[in-house]
């Protein structure tokens, strides 16, 4: 795929680093002094915009990830987000939860989000037939 910039990098941010930093700080609160917190609101003041990929815990998104989206507002402003998901109901209301909270940050989510049933997941894990997963867990018509 080609951007209008003739290219795209992608990069992998895992937030799992940050949750031990983001206590020593107030969230948003600059400049920044933790090393691990510079390096994060770098790479997302840096980059044009996100793909989220979250499981759902208690009908809402992870709670590693929702502490690493609070700790940064203006790095986050003006960038578009898509969304991708997984657990119960295919991980629908975490991703509710991250549109309203991407919306308040000033991010731009876009309209339509992937959301992977637990039974491809589960197959993928386990080494199984991913396409069987898929065709499973689709509604079949009733006769």
């Amino acid at each position: 795929m080609e951007s209008k910039r003739g290219c795209l990098i992608c990069a992998i941010f895992r937030c799992r680093s940050l949750t031990r930093p983001c206590r020593r700080q107030r969230p948003a609160a600059r400049p920044y002094e933790d090393a691990v917190v510079k390096r994060w609101t770098a790479g997302i003041a840096a980059s044009d915009g996100f793909v989220f990929v979250t499981p759902e815990y208690n009908y809402g998104p992870s709670a590693v990830l929702k502490n690493a989206i609070d700790w940064v507002y203006p790095e986050w402003n003006r960038k578009a987000a898509a969304f991708v998901s997984y657990g119960s109901a295919m991980g629908a209301r975490s991703v509710q939860q991250l549109r309203a909270t991407a919306i308040e940050l000033q991010i731009a989510p876009i309209r339509s989000s992937v959301h992977i049933p637990s039974r491809t997941l589960w197959a993928h894990f386990r080494g199984g037939d991913v396409s069987k997963g898929l065709q499973s867990s689709r509604h079949k018509p009733r006769g």
